[in-house]
């Protein structure tokens, strides 16, 4: 889709039977790329309206989400076909702006989920050390550490060796204010103010933040094109050389396809509603005199029969635990829908504009290249840059907003 030698290779794998005759940003190039996406990132919105308020899985339009599979793939097809037809000036306006503003409000999704990764991994890693006492968990979290902090040196020395030439000095800014950064949060994260006011700052967490900031401007550094500097490919010894082309381009597809799929999935649990009792009793009847709910199941009936038994004396508290343990092994949205369905769709919609502007370079992509590197533009060297300095500041409010405002409640 990104340029014509994909049309070529699909008339050489057809022995010519294929064959597409049509301009550019019809079938292949910048617009094409948004079309496709757009019939994606449009069908999911579609099916986040259609979801809307569903807060259970026995809703009548819960299928919409849960079933209807091959009427959905047909519905995105027919999209897909329809965008085709679409006139190049609406793709104009869409990556310019609406494709562009989704894909940063998911990348600053990506930014909280990584940070919110820091710190659980961290606290998980500490609560098995502590139940367990087995020296295991403190090894891992230890060495994990320091594996951070020896990716941070080596990258940062490997860019100042291969990036940071004379002449390059845009290179060496990125570079030092990447590294100064880094040495600073990490500093604030084992300040005993930052540790008194937040419990769960350390170095583990800091580790993380500075490895993926790094790696970020290794990216951008190693994929910035060749006229991005006044002195042209030296600032970059990569651009020229065909096989950490065609390395980049692999790794890069690999890495974009996963932190997609992992932004997308855990951002939508992110979002869980789960249905949770306001009482005090972790067991409550569940019969209700309200006509507009939902009427009750049979094995909602003999759960408020047993919670009155229970109640009454008749039956131990544990009758309740066992049942609903059988249940839960069954049925994991008795009490609600396990994530916001509408949620769910607006986040996929914004990873598949977020996903076209990766494939089209931010919307830079050069039509003459037979190898289509995920990042290799100006835009994406800065998007890239910008992206890292974003995560070290989000990383860096989390450990001075407690000392700054310590009367606010935090997560």
């Amino acid at each position: 889709m990104t340029t014509s030698w994909g049309i070529d290779l699909v008339k050489r794998i057809s022995w010519g039977f294929i064959t597409l005759k049509c301009p550019e940003g019809v079938c292949y190039g910048t617009l094409a790329v948004h079309r496709m996406c757009f019939s994606l990132s449009l069908w999911h919105i579609i099916l986040g309206v259609l979801t809307l308020g569903v807060d259970d899985s026995r809703h009548q339009r819960a299928v919409v989400q849960n079933g209807l599979w091959i009427f959905k793939f047909i519905g995105w097809i027919g999209l897909a076909v329809l965008a085709f037809v679409i006139p190049n000036g609406f793709f104009e306006f869409y990556s310019k702006y609406v494709a562009m503003g989704g894909a940063g409000v998911f990348l600053l999704v990506q930014l909280v989920l990584l940070v919110d990764f820091a710190y659980n991994l961290a606290e998980a890693c500490i609560g098995r050390w502590e139940d367990t006492e087995r020296p295991l968990w403190r090894n891992i979290l230890v060495g994990g550490t320091c594996a951070m902090y020896a990716v941070f040196a080596i990258m940062t020395i490997a860019d100042f060796v291969y990036f940071a030439r004379d002449g390059c000095g845009r290179n060496q800014f990125f570079i030092t204010a990447n590294m100064l950064a880094c040495i600073l949060v990490s500093a604030i994260a084992v300040h005993p103010r930052v540790q008194e006011a937040n419990l769960k700052s350390g170095l583990a967490q800091a580790g993380m933040v500075t490895a993926y900031a790094t790696y970020l401007v290794t990216s951008a550094l190693a994929g910035s094109p060749e006229e991005s500097d006044t002195n042209g490919p030296e600032c970059n010894p990569l651009a020229r050389a065909a096989s950490a082309r065609a390395t980049m381009a692999v790794v890069g597809a690999f890495f974009t396809i996963g932190a997609i799929c992992y932004s997308t999935t855990n951002a939508a649990v992110k979002s869980n509603t789960l249905i949770m009792s306001s009482g005090n009793s972790a067991y409550e009847a569940l019969a209700t005199d309200d006509p507009n709910e939902m009427p009750l199941t049979n094995s909602q009936l003999r759960q408020s029969a047993l919670r009155e038994a229970v109640a009454s004396g008749s039956l131990p508290e544990s009758a309740l635990t066992d049942y609903d343990s059988d249940s839960s092994s069954q049925d994991d949205e008795k009490h609600g829908v396990q994530y916001n369905y509408t949620f769910f769709h607006v986040i996929f919609s914004m990873a598949s504009m977020y996903a076209a502007m990766l494939l089209t370079n931010w919307n830079s992509i050069s039509s003459t290249d037979h190898i289509i590197i995920i990042g290799r533009s100006t835009t994406a060297v800065w998007v890239k840059v910008v992206t890292s300095w974003l995560c070290i500041a989000l990383y860096m409010w989390t450990l001075v907003g407690p000392v700054v405002l310590p009367d606010r409640e935090w997560a």
